[in-house]
Formats: structure tokens, C-alpha cells, sequence
């Protein structure tokens, strides 16, 4: 459900409203809030490796390189957890759990942004295809006209648009966490 659910706020958000994030872990979040690592682990591989195959039944060509940003978002189930095992933590107080989130935030960003720039840096060097994304494509277009490596480029081309997804869906997955908690309990994990 929870990978369903991902791919309707990417069909919402990106495809309907255009906004250019990627807004594909929002549910991911909230399931390793709410039922632990290997959930979120299955739903976050799950994402890129569904979407690559999704992406061939309409006529696109397959990608393997699309099935690879399933790293990111292991990534982002990973280190969510590290904070999420102890949920107590997040009931000391409304400023704590802000706190812990912001961290998350800036963790998770930070993998991503690396993780996502080095597989488009690879894209660009050695297929010459260029990032899908629009807004990473512009930004790291951007970067290489002010002269800078193509590897700075694909690295920061990620920063604005992964770092702002990043906030929005850490803290949009904590809140479906609370909601799930608040009508179906939580569960020992």
C-alpha cells in the first residue's frame, strides 16, 4: 500500500502540479516510523525498481540507471530508522522532534544529493544522458556553464531540489506516521 501510495504523490505532485521534487518517500518515512527498517527498506527499493518497469510499459526505454536511485531512498529508510528505533525521543517535546526531523532532513539530504550526483555523473560521463528531472537537469546545465567539473555539477545540480524534497517529505512521513499511530495504534517493532 505504502508503494502505491508514493507513486500517487509522484503522480499528484510532480505530474499533476508539476512541482519539481520528486516527493516519492513520503510513505517510506512513515512506514519506517511506523513498522521498522525492513518495511522501509522493501518500500524504498521497491520505488525505483517498480518505476523502471512502469517506465518500459509506456514505451520508454528500460533504464537500469533508474533502478540505481533505489540507493537513495535505502539510504533515506537507513538513516530515518537510526533515528526512529527510539521513538520516545520524539515525545519529549514539539521543539525534540523538530529537531530530530531537521536532522534527518540534513542527513538524509546529504546521501542523496551524493549518491543521486555520482549515478548522474556516471550517466553523463559514460552514456551521455542527461538527468530526466528537469529541474536537476537545469540546475547541473547550470553548474557545467559556469565552468564547473562535470562531477561539481552533477553533485550540486542535486542540492536545491533534493535538500527541499527532502524537508517535505521527512516531515510530511512523520505526520502520516502520527495519523497511522492516531487510527491504527502503534505496533512493537
Amino acid at each position: 500500500m505504502a508503494e502505491f501510495l508514493n507513486f500517487l504523490s509522484v503522480f499528484i505532485f510532480y505530474e499533476t502540479l508539476h512541482l519539481p521534487l520528486f516527493m516519492d518517500t513520503i510513505f517510506t518515512v512513515a512506514v519506517v516510523f511506523y513498522a521498522g527498517l525492513v518495511p522501509g527498506l522493501i518500500v524504498a527499493a521497491g520505488y525505483n525498481i517498480f518505476d523502471s518497469f512502469i517506465a518500459v510499459l509506456y514505451g520508454y526505454p528500460f533504464s537500469a540507471f533508474t533502478m540505481l536511485f533505489s540507493l537513495c531512498g535505502i539510504s533515506i529508510a537507513f538513516i530515518t530508522w537510526l533515528f526512529a528505533r527510539n521513538k520516545s525521543e520524539f515525545k519529549i517535546s514539539p521543539a525534540i522532534t523538530f529537531l530530530y526531523l531537521l536532522l534527518i532532513v540534513f542527513i538524509t539530504s546529504f546521501c542523496s544529493v551524493f549518491i543521486s550526483g555520482i549515478i548522474d555523473y556516471y550517466k553523463y560521463m559514460y552514456f551521455n544522458l542527461p538527468d530526466m528531472v528537469a529541474p536537476v537537469k537545469n540546475f547541473t546545465m547550470s553548474f557545467l556553464s559556469q565552468k564547473f567539473s562535470l562531477f561539481a555539477s552533477c553533485i550540486l545540480g542535486q542540492v536545491p531540489v533534493s535538500f527541499s524534497d527532502r524537508f517535505i517529505t521527512t516531515f510530511a512521513g512523520f505526520g502520516v506516521y502520527k495519523l497511522a499511530v492516531r487510527f491504527f495504534g502503534e505496533i512493537n517493532n
